[in-house]
């Protein structure tokens, strides 16, 4: 319609009018992208606002993940230390308390590292859209570095296996039952932390095992030097959350009393 009264106009010469329509065309097309580029600003910065929510979602997850490597690797090192202490005499113990510790020095704290929202802002290019720089400098850091490879403890688990070898299977699964940390554990739970693993703990039926191998730690000649080795490792990936720790606390609010 708009071509036909241009055409008019021009049969006409109409230049007043043919300068109008003209107009009219320029600011419907200028109009029209305009309210499309609105809509894609608007687009982009939901996505923003939800991919950011998301990225601070994990970040909480792993600060989680990071406190509970820290005090988790602190206990199984002081269970392996005072297991030590008992095994050379400086320390007196009953049975039970003894292969309690032995066992929980044999513990690890296994939770993957959750990266779904930073692999598909790298994946799909849109890390740009975070506009908190400091938390995408942080993400970035964190999950580039490569936290398994910085791991000391040893891979191959060596006193986890020893131990393995001197246990009854019927006492070692009534020890996973009653004192390792909780099965039903939920990634994101802060309170659960300070005695995730250090918690009174018992374990029933088992006496004739318990005083077994108890005996067969004291008189095992592997085991010490590999407890040894479990207590230092494990303390030093301890230690090593720190740096990790103090990053979430500068980019993530303050976790909420459980009060």
């Amino acid at each position: 319609m708009i071509l036909s009264r241009i055409i008019h106009h021009l049969k006409t010469q109409n230049w007043t009018a043919v300068a109008l329509e003209f107009l009219i065309v320029i600011l419907g097309v200028v109009i029209g992208f305009q309210v499309t580029e609105w809509n894609t600003q608007r687009q982009a910065i939901a996505r923003a606002e939800i991919l950011t929510t998301r990225l601070i979602e994990d970040l909480r997850n792993e600060q989680w993940r990071v406190e509970g490597n820290a005090i988790y690797y602190a206990q199984v090192s002081d269970n392996a230390q005072r297991a030590i202490d008992a095994l050379e005499g400086r320390r007196a113990v009953d049975d039970e308390t003894l292969v309690i510790e032995a066992f929980r020095a044999t513990q690890i704290f296994s939770f993957p590292v959750i990266r779904t929202t930073y692999a598909e802002l790298v994946a799909t290019g849109t890390i740009n859209l975070i506009a908190d720089e400091a938390l995408m400098t942080a993400a970035v850091e964190y999950y580039e570095t490569g936290l398994e490879n910085l791991s000391l403890q040893d891979r191959e688990r060596a006193y986890r296996r020893a131990f393995a070898r001197l246990a009854d299977r019927a006492l070692y699964e009534a020890l996973a039952n009653n004192c390792a940390e909780p099965r039903t554990l939920g990634i994101g739970d802060f309170t659960v932390l300070p005695e995730i693993l250090d918690f009174p703990c018992g374990i029933e039926g088992q006496d004739e095992a318990i005083a077994a191998m108890a005996a067969r730690l004291r008189n095992s000649e592997t085991l010490l030097p590999l407890l040894r080795q479990r207590a230092i490792e494990t303390s030093i990936e301890s230690a090593s959350q720190i740096y990790w720790q103090n990053l979430f606390a500068e980019i993530l609010p303050p976790v909420e009393s459980a009060e």
